[in-house]
């Protein structure tokens, strides 16, 4: 048996060798593979979090929140956890404005209530340190002002991703990019910020400053509302747009499917064409200035004429108010004669009459950018069976359709001089997070209609209209000139004919003496014996003038809008080669041509976006192939046609740009 000394001296040596390899472990590990082991702990405790943006806020035109962000919650209660049950209901009572009762509903129901306000922070804010009260965080989007001009603003959905509207439109510019950080997790799985954890900070999204003035807006609901109740109608449609910048101050719509129920916003009057009657025949009107026809007095038939179509074939065209006499073009539109504007458009050829009615923009898209905005229905004369009906029906403002906004934007253009602007809802972009403009909107020339001395013309004819014995008399204000134009159009029935319920409207110019702003009232399917737009109409346009013009700092006042779109210089631009053209709105030629006929320009290079937008404005119907840019069109760019032919535009095969 080995001596005491021996075994000492044997553990000994057992402790030293095990020490040395501690220590030389140790060596290794923290010296050695101090990098690797680090990334083992860090990739166990340290995980990777999404830092969420702020999406950016949709403003009216002073700056007025219309949709804006916020933090929201929700809470649940796990009754299981509580220490105090009465103190608890007590303290949920006072911070989150509920009922006793409805709180001690929830308890006794559930052994988990639940409370979905939303709630703001500051409401939420006594009940966090509560244990068993838990907060769910979620995001508001709302505007101060309510539902106010909501079917444009539009809607998010669940994902926080533009729905609807100018929320859609603009899902890009204001959805922001989220930024992301590392967090430690601790054992209870609980998240610790890590001091210089950030790896990108989120990037809010860009702020959007409508054109819509709330409270124009707020007056034109209201009128609106009004209307379509009094005169127990299926809906209706009011806009209000800026003559000289095509800026969309006011634009509203409602609509219900059965007569006696509430009707509800939405955005038709953007989106959906419908045939636009009386108001239309202002651009026949156009047409035989313009080209020069004959406007020697027609006869009113004693209010019933019929003309014949074809050998044999008579339609009859009938006047509400009975003209026997002889009708100048002036007269024809101050008692909206169907009779005389009908004589009147068979003096022009199809081609001036439908290109003039292309010129004004009706049949191409108005170019707001607005999901499925409409750009309704004109179709070429050349696929017409019978020019002999389709040519008074133009006049009458029938075989076409248009949007409300579309009309407006006519209308606008006669008051501008004869100059047609694209209509915007965007008056400006700014950045995030300087708050700096990054665009800003100026009037848009889409052509030139008609010369200033035909505009000035039919604005005198639209005076006679509000005058006395005309049709528009009920719009006409004490302190300052209206001029505008009535209508009063059957709807389509389809197969069956033209059904006996109406559409009354009133486009109106203000003021007479300087035209800066169009309004244009549609009264969809009135009930009752009231139906004609200078009844149904006129007023409703009279009632949106006399409280916006009593407004402190009225948005109907000349001057006061257009410094709006001026507040900077716009950025240079760098051009581009010249075998690509900018995206942008291409702004074409005049397209009152002598006899009709356009020249087809040469869009080698420009995307299909903006050869369809310059082709449309010029009067063409346009096929496509391909979408990326375009080669070239059939037929060739240089080639002389009448507006209404149809050209073909060949792209390249990739994606558009």
């Amino acid at each position: 048996m080995a001596k005491p000394a021996a075994r000492i001296a044997f553990l000994q040596a057992v402790l030293a060798l095990a020490g040395v390899t501690v220590v030389v472990r140790a060596f290794v590990v923290q010296i050695q593979q101090h990098e690797a082991w680090e990334a083992r702990a860090t990739s166990r405790n340290v995980r990777p979090r999404v830092i969420p943006q702020t999406r950016g806020t949709i403003r009216d035109r002073s700056g007025t929140p219309l949709a804006a962000t916020f933090d929201a919650f929700t809470i649940s209660v796990s009754q299981n956890e509580l220490r105090d049950t009465v103190a608890t209901r007590s303290a949920l009572v006072e911070a989150l404005g509920l009922s006793a009762s409805e709180v001690a509903s929830q308890f006794r129901r559930r052994d988990y209530p639940y409370f979905d306000g939303p709630f703001d922070a500051s409401q939420v804010l006594p009940l966090r340190a509560i244990r068993g009260v838990h907060l769910g965080r979620e995001v508001d989007r709302e505007g101060r002002l309510g539902d106010r001009a909501k079917p444009i603003v539009g809607e998010i959905n669940g994902e926080g991703e533009g729905r609807s509207g100018i929320e859609a439109f603009l899902d890009t510019l204001l959805a922001g990019t989220p930024g992301s950080e590392r967090v430690l997790v601790d054992g209870g799985g609980r998240r610790v910020k890590i001091p210089g954890g950030i790896i990108a900070p989120p990037v809010p999204g860009h702020e959007v400053l409508l054109t819509i003035d709330h409270e124009l807006q707020g007056i034109v609901e209201s009128a609106l509302a009004e209307a379509v109740t009094r005169f127990e109608a299926m809906g209706g449609d009011a806009v209000v747009v800026e003559v000289r910048t095509g800026e969309i101050l006011s634009i509203a719509s409602l609509r219900t499917v059965a007569r006696g129920q509430r009707p509800v916003p939405t955005p038709a009057a953007l989106v959906e064409p419908y045939e636009p009657g009386s108001t239309a025949k202002i651009f026949t009107a156009a047409a035989m200035l313009a080209f020069r026809a004959d406007t020697t007095p027609v006869s009113g038939y004693d209010g019933e004429w019929q003309m014949e179509v074809a050998p044999g074939r008579y339609r009859t065209i009938a006047d509400t108010h009975r003209e026997p006499g002889l009708l100048g073009l002036g007269e024809t539109i101050k008692v909206s004669s169907n009779i005389a504007i009908s004589q009147f458009a068979m003096r022009l050829s199809p081609e001036q009459q439908f290109g003039m009615l292309r010129a004004f923009g009706f049949g191409t898209q108005p170019g707001t950018g607005f999901p499925a905005e409409a750009p309704g229905v004109l179709v070429p004369p050349g696929r017409k069976a019978n020019l002999k009906y389709t040519m008074p029906s133009w006049a009458q403002g029938y075989e076409f359709s248009t949007s409300s906004l579309q009309l407006a934007m006519a209308y606008a253009a006669i008051a501008n001089g004869g100059v047609l602007l694209a209509p915007t809802l965007v008056a400006e972009v700014r950045d995030g997070e300087t708050g700096a403009p990054t665009w800003q909107h100026r009037a848009d020339t889409v052509r030139r209609v008609v010369e200033p001395g035909v505009a000035r013309q039919l604005m005198d004819y639209l005076a006679l209209v509000t005058d006395s014995g005309g049709t528009g008399t009920g719009a006409q204000l004490d302190f300052r000139g209206v001029v505008g134009k009535t209508g009063t159009a059957k709807l389509d029935g389809g197969a069956g004919g033209y059904l006996r319920e109406y559409r009354g409207s009133f486009a109106a110019i203000f003021p007479e003496d300087d035209p800066r702003f169009v309004v244009f009232v549609m009264i969809d399917r009135p009930g009752g014996t009231t139906y004609y737009g200078g009844e149904v109409a006129a007023p409703v346009v009279k009632a949106i003038l006399q409280q916006a013009m009593v407004l402190p700092d009225s948005p109907l006042e000349s001057g006061r809008l257009t410094p709006m779109i001026t507040l900077a210089a716009p950025p240079p631009v760098t051009p581009p080669p010249p075998s690509v053209r900018r995206v942008g709105f291409p702004v074409p030629k005049d397209v009152m041509v002598e006899g009709g006929a356009e020249v087809i320009p040469d869009l080698t290079g420009w995307s299909v976006r903006d050869a369809l937008q310059s082709l449309s404005r010029q009067g063409f119907t346009v096929r496509l192939t391909g979408e990326g840019l375009v080669e070239r069109t059939s037929p060739a760019a240089g080639t002389s046609l009448l507006r209404g032919s149809t050209i073909t535009i060949h792209a390249s095969p990739g994606p558009s740009r």
